[in-house]
Formats: structure tokens, sequence, C-alpha cells
């Protein structure tokens, strides 16, 4: 029986809200709060991009995914892990 105890890293994951120009914009807005708000009570970290990076803080153009990629680089020795949320892809025959 050991008495010491592994050192935890803390669970922080990598978020990429996705989002499509033929879809309602509020959507994305709305998926990326949720998210967020679900990531926090349930005591977990995570890295997304700022509101003001792109349009709501979405991945929606290539840009928008150079600078996502540009702050997971930056971060990861921190992500445990990624999650891609995609909170406006639908049946397009609707």
């Amino acid at each position: 029986m050991s008495f010491i105890k592994p050192k935890m890293r803390e669970t922080i994951f990598g978020v990429i809200i996705g989002n499509r120009d033929v879809s309602p914009d509020n959507l994305a807005e709305e998926g990326r709060k949720e998210i967020i708000s679900v990531l926090e009570n349930w005591g977990y970290k995570y890295i997304i991009l700022n509101e003001n990076d792109t349009k709501f803080g979405v991945v929606e153009t290539y840009e928008d995914a150079k600078k996502c990629a540009e702050l997971f680089k930056a971060n990861s020795d921190k992500i445990m892990g990624t999650s891609v949320i995609l909170p406006n892809f639908r049946d397009e025959n609707n």
C-alpha cells in the first residue's frame, strides 16, 4: 500500500463550436453558451475561442479555424481532449 498519491492533471478540454454560413447564427451562439455552462456546472475547465476572436467565438471559416488551431497549439500542454460541438447541423431537406 502506498501513501503517495499521484498528481492528477486538471481536466481541460479544447472546445470547438462549429457553424455554417447557411445556418442561423443564433443557434451557434446559443450552443456555445450552453456548452460552456454545462462544462462549468460539471467542474471542467476549457479552452475556447473568445467571443471577440471570431463571430460569437465559433469556427465558421478557414480563418476562424486557423485562429482556433493557434489557440490550441499555444495551450497544447494543458488540453487533455477536444470536443467539437455542431449545434446547428440539421437535415438540409427540411
